[in-house]
């Protein structure tokens, strides 16, 4: 590839580059400002019918929930127990009067639990003077509440009536203009003028606009969406009256457009104001953007054109460099880069796969060492001369005692010790006779000690006896615990041998209840299990971290050792091998 320096050359790819590319970008350009103009229009139109839909979502909404109030009133007016009641109270006893008046106070509750738009419900009783109310309950009342409530049946042009800034559905029984006369009862539902401010403002939220809400010919009763109420009168004269179904009517005025709705059933007027500034800010923002997008895709262009050819080349031959280093076996190179593209992924992926192969080449050439260490340990550690020692004077002590029974049992335990410990040409046994022999170690540590320690051994489940596990992992733990837990013990000592099995998992719990144990040593032992190190050269870590390596070099990192503070107060060390029968 021929590097362009100092001039344009008729044979630059950069320059052939910027060519076709301007050559492919002005057309799609072009046709996309075309786009742009057309979709302008079309927002604008669906915005507005967004608005418009709004609207008469929300009227449809309020008509059939004034519809069902309406058919609610109607329905319990006609209620037996309802209608009757004034005329039955004079044969009813006091009891049966009360009882009457408490049905009817629990469907006053039904009826007001039907819409969220319902404040409350009354029934009034001119000849029992009581009034029964969803909220309030029974009460006593004057004639003035009933006659004032009666007087304004209607007064909105309509079903609904007004009275003390409250809206109501009225019904009395039997009819009657008169209204010094009382009826048999009046049923009345009252609306929430607090629920449907509300209901306006979730919906005026959501669209930018202003919607008010007015009852009556005269614009009785306004209820609005924002303390900014517009002109009732100025739309109401915009907006026709319609007898068969409500229309929906357009009207501009200064920087504001109106979208209006008659319900003349119900004889309210719904109307929203949306500002010019909220119709026309997606469009504003649309078109801010496409100038935006037109100055970016030129610097993009030219900045693309001049720097093409060492935004490829430069950043392979660095890749390739590093390759060839790696063939020579330097496995120490690393490709320093702060790239964000597909290059950055590649040189991290190099770094990552050096600093892999340099780790793998590292823990391998570590685990044979460990490996070796461990052997030479153990090596070391089959037959020492203190534990042989204190075996031979235990023999003297009992023979002088003439326990022959006892010598032989103790002989014969050291026989089944040395001569397991003596068998070097196996490297891995299976976990049944690795525990057989440290139960012949605590066996003879027991004898030693006699009465002073207490074996807890729970039996091993016969499937797990086949494992196949390094040699000689289980009796420097046991020995670690009488070492270190038991032997300085006048009495009560406590060695006990648990196995628990879960998610194809083995673990051995061997357990002392020393009172040695310091939070210090049980957070070295923890760390040296996690850093598979030792902070200090104590030889009861170093012995239990040469069983922990072991384990995790046969099984892996999952398994090996864990510490923790034991339930009967000493130190707890877990054994996990694979739970299955064979490795």
């Amino acid at each position: 590839m021929k590097y362009v320096r100092g001039s344009w050359k008729t044979n630059s790819i950069v320059f052939k580059l910027m060519i076709a590319f301007v050559l492919v970008i002005l057309p799609l350009y072009g046709i996309s400002i075309m786009i742009t103009h057309y979709s302008s229009t079309q927002m604008q139109i669906e915005v507005e019918r967004a608005h418009e839909s709004k609207l008469d979502f929300y009227h449809n909404h309020l008509q059939f929930e004034l519809e069902r109030m309406s058919g609610l009133v109607n329905e319990y007016s006609f209620d037996e127990p309802m209608s009757t009641l004034s005329t039955r109270a004079a044969i009813m006893s006091r009891y049966d009067v009360t009882s009457s008046l408490n049905n009817i106070h629990n469907k006053l509750s039904q009826i007001m639990a039907a819409s969220p738009y319902i404040s409350d419900v009354v029934y009034y009783v001119p000849a029992l003077h009581k009034r029964v109310s969803a909220t309030d309950g029974i009460r006593s009342v004057e004639d003035d509440e009933w006659r004032n409530l009666l007087a304004t049946m209607g007064n909105l042009n309509g079903e609904l009536s007004y009275l003390n800034n409250d809206l109501y559905f009225l019904k009395s029984n039997p009819y009657n203009m008169n209204y010094e006369e009382p009826p048999n009862f009046i049923l009345g539902i009252r609306l929430s003028a607090e629920e449907l401010k509300q209901r306006l403002q979730q919906l005026s939220e959501k669209g930018g606009s202003d919607i008010t809400l007015s009852f009556g010919d005269k614009q009785q009763v306004v209820i609005s969406s924002s303390d900014q109420v517009a002109s009732i009168s100025l739309l109401d004269a915009q907006t026709p009256r319609s007898q068969d179904s409500p229309q929906m009517t357009r009207y501009q005025s200064d920087h504001y457009l109106h979208y209006s709705l008659y319900d003349q059933e119900h004889s309210f007027l719904l109307t929203s104001s949306i500002a010019d500034d909220v119709l026309e800010a997606p469009l504003e923002q649309y078109k801010l953007w496409l100038w935006i997008l037109t100055v970016m895709s030129i610097v993009i262009i030219l900045i693309f054109s001049f720097s093409i050819y060492r935004s490829i080349h430069k950043p392979l031959s660095a890749l390739v460099k590093g390759f060839r280093m790696a063939e020579q076996g330097h496995t120490s190179i690393y490709i320093p880069h702060s790239r964000r593209d597909e290059f950055g992924y590649l040189y991290s992926r190099f770094n990552h796969m050096i600093e892999r192969l340099h780790i793998l080449i590292e823990e391998n050439y570590i685990a044979r060492i460990r490996t070796s260490e461990a052997e030479l340990k153990h090596l070391q550690s089959q037959i020492q001369p203190h534990f042989l020692y204190n075996s031979l004077f235990s023999i003297k002590q009992m023979a002088e005692v003439e326990n022959v029974e006892l010598i032989q049992k103790f002989t014969d335990y050291l026989g089944q010790y040395f001569r397991y410990m003596s068998r070097d040409s196996q490297a891995e046994v299976s976990l049944g006779e690795e525990m057989d022999h440290a139960l012949v170690y605590a066996a003879i540590q027991k004898i030693r000690f006699g009465s002073r320690i207490n074996l807890q051994i729970e039996e091993m489940n016969s499937d797990y006896r086949a494992i196949t596990v390094p040699r000689v992992i289980m009796q420097p733990i046991v020995e670690n615990v009488f070492e270190h837990a038991l032997s300085k013990r006048s009495c009560g000592g406590v060695l006990k041998i648990s196995y628990k099995a879960d998610h194809g998992k083995l673990s051995i719990r061997i357990e002392d209840d020393g009172n040695q144990l310091t939070d210090e040593i049980l957070n070295d032992l923890e760390f040296a299990f996690q850093e598979s190190v030792h902070r200090h050269e104590s030889k009861e870590i170093t012995g239990l971290i040469n069983v922990h390596q072991r384990l995790q070099i046969k099984f892996g990192a999952e398994y090996g050792l864990t510490a923790q503070r034991s339930e009967l107060g000493g130190l707890c060390i877990i054994v996990n091998v694979p739970g299955r029968g064979e490795s």
